[in-house]
């Protein structure tokens, strides 16, 4: 089978996060991190498929359309507990993070989670970590106007 079209994995998740982050809980600078968090995250999928290519001793390097739910559906977790306000409220915590920041750290957190537990070794590991690091800062520095931090 093959994979969906980017479009369609846009579309897909789109939903289901426009459904989560809707106007009534958040506010807008949560709710257009939406395109941002798809975009990173089928960057993400796309380079690890294409860095990290299965072997005899690495027969489980298939990353498909499973690792993408995986991601969105530990963020979506968190989105769903509005009643909690874990994402509203965390500019109001002592460090003072802003709710932005802190749906990237979730992100980076579930992408993590999601890819680096099917790596055996280190250099795997470091070749998702440079991966991952270049995705925060092309899709969420630069567009968000963040610094390096």
């Amino acid at each position: 089978m093959t994979p969906p079209s980017n479009k369609s994995i846009g579309d897909i998740y789109g939903s289901v996060l426009g459904a989560l982050f809707n106007p009534k809980k958040y506010t807008p600078d949560i709710i257009t991190m939406k395109t941002y968090l798809i975009e990173a995250t089928v960057t993400v999928w796309e380079a690890v498929g294409k860095r990290l290519l299965p072997t005899p001793a690495k027969f489980h390097y298939l990353f498909n359309i499973r690792e993408l739910a995986r991601v969105f559906g530990g963020i979506c977790k968190v989105a769903q507990q509005s009643e909690y306000g874990v994402i509203k409220n965390v500019s109001k915590l002592k460090e003072k993070i802003s709710p932005q920041l802190f749906l990237i750290g979730l992100w980076r957190h579930e992408c993590e989670r999601t890819f680096v537990d099917k790596l055996v070794n280190n250099n795997d590991k470091k070749v998702f970590m440079d991966i991952l690091n270049k995705t925060t800062k092309e899709k969420f520095r630069e567009a968000l106007n963040f610094d390096d931090d």
